[in-house]
């Protein structure tokens, strides 16, 4: 008898160490698959944040989003991301070159990286 019980405890053992390696296989391949295809936000959520309104003469709609950089600041380009966010890349004023992320539905600057020294 004491043969039986300690053959179906190494079954079990062994059945549960296959599940544990399965289960760590299945873990690995889903947060693979997530990085090489990221999730983009959902339609429903652009199309409920409304459209960005205009800058222009009339800003009595909106208060204008004011970026704190030095006078003499220049866009060198602006790159326009899946996500809705944009990537300005900014250079002048007397400071290295620097890029910011931009998030024009929530009109704030997400991330800023500076290029290197002036």
């Amino acid at each position: 008898m004491e043969k039986q019980g300690s053959r179906a405890l190494l079954a079990a053992v062994i059945g549960m160490g296959v599940l544990l390696f399965l289960g760590s296989l299945a873990l690995v391949g889903v947060l693979v698959h997530r990085m090489m295809h990221p999730a983009h936000p959902p339609a429903a959520a652009l199309a409920g944040a409304g459209p960005v309104a205009a800058v222009g003469p009339d800003m009595s709609a909106q208060a204008a989003l004011v970026v704190d950089e030095p006078p003499g600041t220049s866009v060198r380009s602006l790159t326009a991301r899946a996500d809705g966010l944009l990537a300005v890349a900014l250079t002048g004023g007397g400071v290295a070159d620097r890029i910011i992320v931009w998030d024009p539905l929530a009109r704030r600057i997400t991330a800023r990286l500076v290029l290197g020294q002036p």
